[in-house]
């Protein structure tokens, strides 16, 4: 369990799950607890906290209630009660406050110790920890010393990261960090010799002096004072240029772990030395002083490419101490290749970034891929590339790195444009071919050279050939070289009059079907399925679904495949085929596996992805009702059980989950389609994966169409008609759900069509047409009154203040907000609907001048969007906060929360709130006497403003 006191005080359950302290009342009481976690606090303080103003006679047995209701909440060992009065239990690393100073003391160690890395990622953790003011819920001398301290720890985070981060040489980023903190703490010293620093590493020491001059004539006119010794030394060291300023490129810490992703040591690598001779001839240029060199290994499809660049990889792993990255590009794979964004993604994760931190536009994301490899030394290996185009956004852009390349094409843009150095892969020579056959299936090979030498012929030197056929000696181990040899001609001869293409490839078809006979008709079945479905690759649980077996059925059959060099294990335990493998699989299967059979086998692997997503769906948003295919009610043993496993089973499976739909959409399985966008629409919503959505509904409307369901293509118009709206292309948007409402109408579906219609009037509400909205909002009001949709009803309600804020109603704003938080069916559950209302009561209390109102709302719906990783409500609220802190009179406030509300829009792709961070931005800046920045955050709102009014704000309600 997670105590949160770095802004209102807030409890998250291990699973991600918030624990809704909503009322007041309890809410300081535990408050008060957890300003003395693990002490004992009495009584008579608990009532002087909860009744400040003075308490009420029955005060001591009203706090004995609110210490009942905590413990309910908490469970009942959380909370003890004795003579002394009360106290909470908090484990080690359960209360962020602890947790954010233990942060700040071991950043503040490494940057003494000059481990500027690992000060900067300790001190960016501390921060991202704070989310306001601490115990904003209590006042009193207590807390507000408490509040002082970790409001001092929180500058000397602030700087000690911003001085980190110009140590580690981003001294720019530095010094805008640094100036805004040093306008807001002009007396802070060392604040100002940090900026001073950044700016003379930046080749700014004219502007680092003027730092120093502003601050001796501040503290001389405002304290009779002037600059201390450390600051006066600083000021004489850059007058004199000393070098002891300039940075030292740190070297990787030793603390830090980087990824190691590259597969498995090749068993059995011969050959290849002047391959490798020029490979380790590259290593001279990944200095500091040179780009990253590129390295393209190229040749026919199982030449041996990926074997060279693993085995390489391993050679030299110790020249690339921050780790080793790896993707199959799958650039030949008999379906869809992998995208520079998707393999980016995975990258990006493999570096520590989480899922809802990826920005999502290709640019921003190579751009964040490089600034993580900046002053590291890694090896990045893109295995079975197809263009130049699926390659380069995936270099690195500063020296040190090495990138290895595999790909059948030669790759000749890379050669010319990037500088990339080619090695072409021929058949191997006829001794390697026969070294290899030796170092794999040992002394037969060696006592037979002849037996060897034919075989290495009829595998015609490609090692993925040779490989397969030394499974098949080792596996026969008393048979003679000479007898497989023969056995084997034969099946040439029967394959070459079946194929007379004389392509290299024959070969490995040759080989395949080696292999392949040997197999039980069980696993040759399975090794056949494996080639059909649509994904790339399969946990065990898919394996068994598709193939109609148990676990433990799949896993002796994939266990036979593996050890055949059929199938092959990835490094998190599933199971993919290489793609000339899975394209000779598809073939069989399609020769012998009759086409209902096929079908029934997909059939089921649909059915296993649609009934795990509605049970990770179901802990996701446990308040959410959607599961069409009623699947929740039998799980699996393997299935998720807790929030954070359904988090993580859905983002590891949501390339499958749309290959799956894509498939069943075209293949005329228009049920799976639909059912796994009606289970799997919210998560992509909430999640900001708007593209994804926008596909997952466009294969839905696709198998609507195709069977004419008009009410599966009005629930697929929706979902195309919200993406739209979330991704800023609102004349699209406005469509969709026009021709949704129309929909609802001719079906006759009344609870349709008030979803339709509250659906189309946000999007008029986001293009300015007041009235209009306003009008659709009201018909959607009275369907769900009618149909008696209460949580419909509190959706509408929302919006309808919404129309009437952004008309300037905000009375009626406020009113309309209240009494759709009366009409929430379930309060105490339903926490994305509650905290949307949080959210829009906040931004409406500003409207109003309630100020402090509003920030107890606003710091409400942050701390919940927080726990559910709701990240558009995220950003939404902290742009209304940073409106919020400009008017309050604290620009610099303002300018943070709309700079991290900027960074989220910029990962979900939300072109109306990015907007609208611009504009607060401009406002803020223009409020601090700041008019360039402010004009040119004006200039950004207008530019990406998608609608026509980019200031409009408000949450959107779910529903």
């Amino acid at each position: 369990m997670l105590f949160r006191v770095l802004g209102a005080v807030d409890v998250v359950r291990s699973d991600g799950v918030r624990v809704p302290v909503d009322a007041r009342k309890p809410r300081v009481l535990l408050a008060t607890l957890l300003l003395h976690a693990g002490e004992w606090v009495s009584v008579e303080r608990l009532v002087e906290a909860l009744w400040p103003e003075g308490a009420p006679p029955s005060a001591e047995k009203n706090t004995k209630t609110y210490v009942w209701k905590l413990r309910g909440l908490l469970g009942g060992e959380r909370i003890d009660g004795g003579r002394a009065g009360y106290r909470v239990r908090v484990a080690e690393g359960e209360l962020d406050a602890h947790r954010f100073e233990a942060l700040v003391r071991a950043g503040r160690r490494h940057g003494d110790a000059g481990l500027h890395r690992q000060a900067e990622a300790a001190f960016a953790e501390a921060l991202g920890l704070w989310r306001g003011d601490p115990f904003r819920d209590l006042a009193g001398p207590d807390a507000d010393s408490v509040r002082a301290r970790l409001v001092e720890r929180r500058l000397t985070a602030l700087e000690g990261h911003a001085a980190a981060s110009s140590a580690l040489g981003s001294h720019e980023e530095a010094a805008v960090a640094l100036a805004g903190l040093v306008a807001r703490h002009p007396f802070r010293e060392r604040l100002r010799g940090a900026l001073m620093t950044a700016l003379y590493r930046a080749g700014r020491q004219a502007e680092a002096l003027d730092v120093y001059d502003e601050g001796r004539v501040l503290l001389d006119r405002e304290l009779g004072l002037r600059p201390g010794e450390e600051l006066r030394r600083l000021h004489l060291d850059i007058l004199n240029q000393d070098p002891n300023l300039a940075v030292d490129r740190e070297p990787a810490p030793s603390g830090w772990t980087g990824p190691a992703q590259v597969p498995a040591a090749v068993v059995g690598f011969t050959g290849r030395a002047e391959h490798v001779r020029r490979l380790d001839g590259l290593l001279s240029r990944t200095d500091d002083r040179q780009p990253s060199p590129v390295a393209v290994i190229t040749g026919t499809g199982g030449v041996g490419k990926t074997a060279l660049a693993v085995h390489w990889a391993h050679r030299a792993r110790d020249r690339f101490p921050d780790g080793q990255l790896y993707v199959d590009l799958r650039g030949y794979d008999p379906d869809l290749p992998v995208g520079p964004g998707d393999a980016l993604s995975g990258f990006l994760r493999a570096l520590g970034v989480d899922s809802r931190d990826i920005p999502r536009d290709l640019d921003e994301r190579s751009a964040a891929f490089r600034s993580l490899l900046a002053g590291r030394r890694v090896l990045v290996v893109l295995d079975n590339a197809r263009t130049a185009a699926q390659v380069r956004p995936l270099l690195p852009g500063s020296p040190g790195c090495l990138v290895l390349v595999t790909s059948r094409d030669s790759l000749r843009g890379l050669v010319a444009k990037d500088g990339a150095t080619r090695l072409r892969l021929d058949l191997l020579p006829a001794d390697e071919a026969r070294d290899l056959l030796r170092a794999l299936i040992g002394d037969r090979a060696a006592a037979d050279p002849r037996a060897a030498g034919v075989l290495a012929e009829l595998c015609a030197r490609l090692p993925l050939a040779l490989r397969l056929a030394a499974e098949l000696a080792t596996g026969r181990p008393s048979a003679s070289l000479a007898d497989l040899v023969g056995e084997l001609t034969r099946e040439q001869d029967r394959l070459d009059r079946l194929d007379d293409d004389a392509d290299p490839h024959a070969a490995l078809r040759s080989a395949f079907s080696w292999s392949y006979r040997q197999l039980s008709p069980a696993v040759a079945r399975v090794f056949r399925l494996l080639g059909a479905h649509p994904c790339h690759e399969l946990g065990l649980a898919a394996v068994a679904a598709l193939t109609g077996s148990d676990e433990a059925a799949a896993r002796r059959h994939v266990d036979v495949l593996v050890r055949s060099h059929l199938v092959e294990t990835t490094a998190d335990g599933r199971f993919q085929m290489h793609d000339l493998l899975r394209a000779y699989a598809r073939g069989l299967a399609a020769e012998v596996d009759a086409a209902d059979g096929r079908a029934a086998a997909l059939h089921a692997l649909a059915d296993h992805y649609v009934r795990v997503a509605a049970v990770a769906m179901g802990l996701f948003d446990p308040a959410d009702p959607a599961d069409p295919a009623g699947r929740r009610s039998a799980p699996a043993p393997t299935d998720p059980t807790t929030r954070a496993d359904a988090v993580a089973w859905l983002e590891a499976e949501r390339a499958n989950l749309l290959a799956v739909a894509e498939h069943a959409a075209r293949h005329g399985d228009a049920g799976h389609a639909e059912e796994l966008t009606a289970t799997l629409w919210r998560y992509f919503h909430v999640r900001g994966h708007h593209d994804e959505s926008l596909a997952l509904h466009t294969h839905a409307l696709v198998a609507g169409r195709r069977r004419a369901d008009r009410v599966a293509e009005g629930a697929a118009l929706t979902g195309l008609g919200v993406a739209c709206e979330r991704l800023g292309r609102y004349e699209e948007a406005l469509r969709h759900h026009e021709r949704a409402v129309a929909v609802g109408r001719e079906t006759g579906d009344v609870s349709f069509t008030g979803r339709a219609l509250k659906n189309l009037g946000v999007v008029l509400r986001r293009l300015g047409r007041h009235d209009e909205s306003q009008r659709s909002f009201q018909e959607a009001l009275a369907i769900a009154r009618a149909i008696g949709n209460r949580r419909g009803e509190a959706g509408v309600l929302c919006s309808l203040a919404l129309v009437h804020e952004a008309s300037g109603r905000y009375e009626e704003a406020l009113r309309h907000v209240e009494r759709a938080l009366a009409a929430v069916p379930d309060v105490d559950n339903d926490h994305a609907l509650v905290d949307h209302l949080q959210a829009n009561l906040g931004l409406v209390h500003l409207r109003l001048g309630r100020w402090e109102v509003a920030g107890k709302h606003l710091d409400e719906a942050l701390a919940g969007a927080r726990a559910t990783g709701n990240r558009d409500l995220e950003a939404e609220v902290l742009d209304t906060l940073g409106e919020l802190a400009t008017a309050e009179g604290d620009p610099g406030r303002a300018v943070d929360h709309h700079h991290e509300a900027l960074a989220l829009t910029r990962r979900t792709g939300d072109r109306h709130e990015e907007a609208r961070a611009h504009d607060g931005l401009a406002r803020a800046y223009a409020a601090w006497g700041r008019p360039e920045d402010a004009r040119r955050h004006r200039l950004l709102a207008t530019r990406r403003a998608p609608g026509a009014r980019p200031v409009d704000g408000g949450s959107r309600a779910p529903g």
